[in-house]
Protein backbone atom coordinates (compact mmCIF):
# COMPACT_ATOMS: atom_id res chain seq x y z
CA UNK A 1 0.00 0.00 0.00
CA UNK A 2 1.28 3.47 -0.81
CA UNK A 3 0.10 6.49 1.13
CA UNK A 4 0.44 9.93 -0.39
CA UNK A 5 0.67 13.11 1.60
CA UNK A 6 -0.60 16.42 0.20
CA UNK A 7 2.99 17.48 -0.43
CA UNK A 8 3.48 14.65 -2.92
CA UNK A 9 5.56 12.58 -0.50
CA UNK A 10 4.84 8.87 -0.84
CA UNK A 11 5.24 6.28 1.87
CA UNK A 12 5.19 2.53 1.28
CA UNK A 13 3.32 0.85 4.10
CA UNK A 14 3.64 -2.83 5.00
CA UNK A 15 0.80 -5.21 5.90
CA UNK A 16 1.18 -4.75 9.65
CA UNK A 17 1.03 -0.96 9.37
CA UNK A 18 -1.98 -1.23 7.01
CA UNK A 19 -3.80 -3.35 9.60
CA UNK A 20 -2.92 -0.85 12.34
CA UNK A 21 -4.15 2.07 10.22
CA UNK A 22 -7.39 0.26 9.42
CA UNK A 23 -7.90 -0.45 13.12
CA UNK A 24 -7.56 3.20 14.18
CA UNK A 25 -11.25 4.11 13.72
CA UNK A 26 -12.30 1.11 15.82
CA UNK A 27 -9.78 1.99 18.54
CA UNK A 28 -11.04 5.58 18.59
CA UNK A 29 -14.61 4.35 18.91
CA UNK A 30 -13.71 2.01 21.77
CA UNK A 31 -11.80 4.77 23.55
CA UNK A 32 -14.89 6.96 23.41
CA UNK A 33 -17.10 4.30 24.99
CA UNK A 34 -17.78 3.83 28.69
CA UNK A 35 -15.70 5.35 31.39
CA UNK A 36 -15.59 7.74 34.24
CA UNK A 37 -18.37 10.10 33.16
CA UNK A 38 -21.12 7.56 32.53
CA UNK A 39 -24.11 8.05 30.27
CA UNK A 40 -26.06 11.16 31.23
CA UNK A 41 -28.44 13.30 29.20
CA UNK A 42 -26.66 16.66 29.25
CA UNK A 43 -29.93 18.55 28.77
CA UNK A 44 -31.12 17.26 32.13
CA UNK A 45 -28.18 18.87 33.93
CA UNK A 46 -27.75 22.40 35.20
CA UNK A 47 -25.01 24.44 33.50
CA UNK A 48 -22.76 23.81 36.53
CA UNK A 49 -23.38 20.06 36.35
CA UNK A 50 -22.70 20.11 32.60
CA UNK A 51 -19.32 21.71 33.23
CA UNK A 52 -18.48 19.11 35.88
CA UNK A 53 -19.52 16.28 33.55
CA UNK A 54 -17.38 17.71 30.76
CA UNK A 55 -14.40 17.80 33.10
CA UNK A 56 -15.01 14.21 34.22
CA UNK A 57 -15.39 13.11 30.59
CA UNK A 58 -12.18 14.93 29.59
CA UNK A 59 -10.29 13.33 32.49
CA UNK A 60 -11.48 9.89 31.42
CA UNK A 61 -10.58 10.50 27.77
CA UNK A 62 -7.08 11.60 28.77
CA UNK A 63 -6.60 8.48 30.89
CA UNK A 64 -7.87 6.30 28.04
CA UNK A 65 -5.30 7.91 25.74
CA UNK A 66 -2.55 7.31 28.29
CA UNK A 67 -3.71 3.73 28.79
CA UNK A 68 -3.62 3.07 25.05
CA UNK A 69 -0.11 4.50 24.83
CA UNK A 70 1.01 2.44 27.82
CA UNK A 71 -0.50 -0.73 26.32
CA UNK A 72 1.29 -0.04 23.03
CA UNK A 73 4.60 0.22 24.87
CA UNK A 74 3.93 -3.05 26.67
CA UNK A 75 2.96 -4.82 23.46
CA UNK A 76 6.12 -3.65 21.72
CA UNK A 77 8.30 -4.72 24.66
CA UNK A 78 6.67 -8.16 24.67
CA UNK A 79 7.35 -8.42 20.94
CA UNK A 80 11.03 -7.58 21.52
CA UNK A 81 10.87 -4.14 19.88
CA UNK A 82 11.88 -1.71 22.65
CA UNK A 83 13.29 0.83 20.18
CA UNK A 84 10.35 0.85 17.77
CA UNK A 85 8.69 3.99 16.52
CA UNK A 86 5.57 2.92 18.42
CA UNK A 87 7.52 2.88 21.68
CA UNK A 88 9.08 6.25 20.94
CA UNK A 89 5.75 7.86 20.10
CA UNK A 90 3.90 6.21 23.00
CA UNK A 91 6.51 7.12 25.61
CA UNK A 92 6.42 10.71 24.37
CA UNK A 93 2.63 10.67 24.71
CA UNK A 94 2.72 9.38 28.30
CA UNK A 95 5.44 11.92 29.13
CA UNK A 96 3.28 14.78 27.80
CA UNK A 97 0.26 13.68 29.82
CA UNK A 98 1.96 12.86 33.14
CA UNK A 99 2.54 16.43 34.39
CA UNK A 100 -1.03 17.37 33.48
CA UNK A 101 -2.75 14.76 35.64
CA UNK A 102 -3.03 16.88 38.79
CA UNK A 103 -5.05 19.42 36.77
CA UNK A 104 -7.60 16.77 35.80
CA UNK A 105 -9.07 16.63 39.31
CA UNK A 106 -10.56 20.04 40.11
CA UNK A 107 -12.66 20.32 43.24
CA UNK A 108 -16.22 19.19 42.64
CA UNK A 109 -15.45 16.51 40.04
CA UNK A 110 -15.50 13.59 42.43
CA UNK A 111 -18.24 11.37 43.81
CA UNK A 112 -19.77 14.33 45.66
CA UNK A 113 -20.76 15.78 42.26
CA UNK A 114 -23.55 13.23 42.02
CA UNK A 115 -22.23 12.17 38.61
CA UNK A 116 -20.72 8.79 37.79
CA UNK A 117 -16.99 8.74 38.39
CA UNK A 118 -14.49 6.00 39.20
CA UNK A 119 -12.43 8.50 41.18
CA UNK A 120 -12.50 8.04 44.94
CA UNK A 121 -13.14 10.95 47.29
CA UNK A 122 -9.68 10.27 48.74
CA UNK A 123 -8.20 12.38 45.90
CA UNK A 124 -9.67 15.45 47.61
CA UNK A 125 -9.77 14.10 51.18
CA UNK A 126 -6.05 13.33 51.19
CA UNK A 127 -4.47 15.74 48.69
CA UNK A 128 -0.97 15.37 50.17
CA UNK A 129 -0.92 11.63 49.50
CA UNK A 130 -2.41 12.15 46.03
CA UNK A 131 0.30 14.72 45.25
CA UNK A 132 2.99 12.34 46.56
CA UNK A 133 1.76 9.46 44.38
CA UNK A 134 1.60 11.77 41.35
CA UNK A 135 5.12 13.06 41.99
CA UNK A 136 6.49 9.53 42.15
CA UNK A 137 4.64 8.64 38.96
CA UNK A 138 6.01 11.71 37.17
CA UNK A 139 9.56 10.85 38.26
CA UNK A 140 9.13 7.33 36.88
CA UNK A 141 7.80 8.71 33.59
CA UNK A 142 10.78 11.08 33.34
CA UNK A 143 13.06 8.05 33.78
CA UNK A 144 11.17 6.23 31.01
CA UNK A 145 11.40 9.26 28.72
CA UNK A 146 15.16 9.53 29.40
CA UNK A 147 15.69 5.85 28.62
CA UNK A 148 13.63 6.29 25.46
CA UNK A 149 15.67 9.34 24.37
CA UNK A 150 18.89 7.37 24.95
CA UNK A 151 17.60 4.32 23.01
CA UNK A 152 18.44 2.18 26.04
CA UNK A 153 16.31 -0.94 25.59
CA UNK A 154 17.08 -2.41 29.01
CA UNK A 155 16.34 0.86 30.79
CA UNK A 156 13.11 1.29 28.82
CA UNK A 157 11.93 -2.15 29.95
CA UNK A 158 12.94 -1.51 33.57
CA UNK A 159 11.37 1.95 33.73
CA UNK A 160 8.21 0.66 32.06
CA UNK A 161 7.75 -1.67 35.04
CA UNK A 162 8.29 1.20 37.48
CA UNK A 163 5.78 3.41 35.65
CA UNK A 164 3.30 0.53 35.70
CA UNK A 165 3.78 0.28 39.45
CA UNK A 166 3.02 3.99 39.71
CA UNK A 167 -0.22 3.49 37.78
CA UNK A 168 -1.19 0.62 40.07
CA UNK A 169 -0.36 2.59 43.21
CA UNK A 170 -2.62 5.45 42.16
CA UNK A 171 -5.42 3.12 41.05
CA UNK A 172 -5.27 1.17 44.32
CA UNK A 173 -5.59 4.32 46.43
CA UNK A 174 -7.64 6.71 44.32
CA UNK A 175 -9.77 4.76 41.84
CA UNK A 176 -12.83 2.59 42.38
CA UNK A 177 -12.68 -0.97 41.11
CA UNK A 178 -14.27 -1.57 37.71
Amino acid sequence: MILQHGTGVCLRVGAKVRKALLALPAVALLAACGGDGGEVDMSSLTPEQQEVKQRIDARQANFQDMGAAFKAIGDELKAGRPASTTVKFSVDSVARYAPQIRNWFPQGTGPDSGLKTDTKASVWDNPEEFEHVLSEFEAAVIGLADANANNDAEAIAAQFQIVGGGCKSCHDKFREED
